[in-house]
């Protein structure tokens, strides 16, 4: 076993989540940890709060309040968003989009709802027009091309992950309803309430706590005879690790995949799922879970259980053997999820990425003795 010391604290029933966590950090772990963090809740108790290892080339060490960004774990929280205004009266999932931001309605987009976006079923899984990554941080110029464009197919007969549109068609109907960018309104309605340091678009302050990414040693394995529309989620524009270090990146709002929090942060958001917690009834959540697509996704190549902006588990218990666990994993590796069954929240974050699109194997081996600690 590593010599790597793991700091924080854990309760010694889930000894073996720890031991999985150092495991994580051995060499011949399928992808080498440089510096991780995870959060464990169980019956609204924090159980599990530990991290380990480096943050950056200059082997800093990894600190209890280091904040990563996440990729597409960002999502969960950005639906999270879009949940508290499904509570609040302010949105319904059946809302068409355009009637919240009437320019959408242009080119047969006036009937895609909101729940079609937020289950990637919208055809607008990518853009139409030649987009830079410097284009990515253009909030206006992206909503007028998705506002512009014609979907790729017709909304709700086909499901493709929104790699990058999904932040923008989101985060849009958050800004016109509430007048916040998502940003904001993560920051104001729902992280300072709950002393929770998760951030989507981070001021530049705040920077010097940042973990520094490590690129995938190797490019993900894509579906054989992807269709183009599909392949172009990817490559329109190819988003790299390095530009998410830049300083303008990090400070920009890109709700589907520059989040930036702790592991502690992540499982505090998905505790706030918790119909106790008071942030969203049990009606909502119901709503909010309601499995909208179950067919294979055009660009992940597997059947997924799209809820609003969730995975419901699916691909092989992604999130353990408890079919109503719900969550969102990030490019790289991070994942959040809660387990309403049995109480859990989860948060795991990492700066050395993995060129894996699904089933990293480090968070499948923290999931795995986390039930094997509950004896499931």
């Amino acid at each position: 076993m590593s010599s790597i010391e793991i700091k924080g604290i854990w309760e010694p029933e889930f000894n073996l989540v720890v031991d999985a966590f150092k495991a994580n950090f051995e060499p011949q772990s399928a992808t080498p940890e440089q510096g991780a963090a995870f959060t464990l809740f169980h019956q609204g108790k924090l159980v599990v709060d530990i991290h380990a290892g480096t943050r950056n080339a200059a082997l800093a060490p990894w600190q209890q309040d280091t904040l990563v960004n996440v990729f597409s774990t960002t999502k969960g929280i950005a639906a999270l968003c879009i949940a508290h205004l499904v509570e609040l009266g302010r949105l319904r999932y059946s809302d068409c989009i355009a009637a919240h931001w009437p320019e959408f309605a242009n080119n047969g987009k006036q009937d895609i709802t909101l729940a079609q976006v937020l289950s990637h079923q919208s055809g607008l899984n990518a853009f139409e027009t030649p987009t830079t990554l410097d284009d990515l941080l253009d909030w206006e110029l992206c909503c007028t091309k998705l506002a512009a464009q014609t979907p790729f197919f017709p909304p709700g007969s086909r499901t493709c992950y929104q790699a990058l549109t999904f932040g923008f068609l989101v985060g849009e109907v958050v800004r016109r309803v509430s007048g916040l960018t998502i940003g904001e309104y993560l920051q104001q309605k729902i992280c300072q309430t709950n002393n929770i340091d998760f951030h989507i678009g981070l001021p530049e302050s705040q920077h010097a706590r940042i973990a520094d990414l490590f690129a995938p040693t190797r490019a993900p394995s894509m579906p054989k005879n992807m269709p183009s529309y599909a392949l172009a989620s990817m490559t329109n524009p190819v988003l790299r690790a390095d530009f998410m270090l830049k300083s303008q990146t990090r400070c920009a709002q890109l709700p589907a995949v520059n989040g930036h929090g702790s592991a502690n942060a992540v499982a505090s958001l998905y505790e706030l799922y918790s119909a106790d917690k008071g942030l969203i009834s049990a009606e909502i959540l119901a709503k909010t879970t309601e499995v909208q697509s179950t067919r294979s996704d055009d660009l992940i190549g597997l059947p997924v259980h799209w809820a609003m902006g969730l995975v419901v588990n699916s691909l092989a218990n992604t999130y353990g053997k408890e079919p109503k666990t719900f969550g969102h994993s990030g490019w790289g590796g991070s994942f959040g999820c809660h387990d309403p069954i049995n109480r859990l929240s989860m948060g795991y974050v990492c700066n050395q990425m993995s060129p894996d699109l699904v089933g990293d194997a480090r968070s499948q081996n923290l999931i795995k003795q986390v039930y094997a600690c509950l004896g499931k």
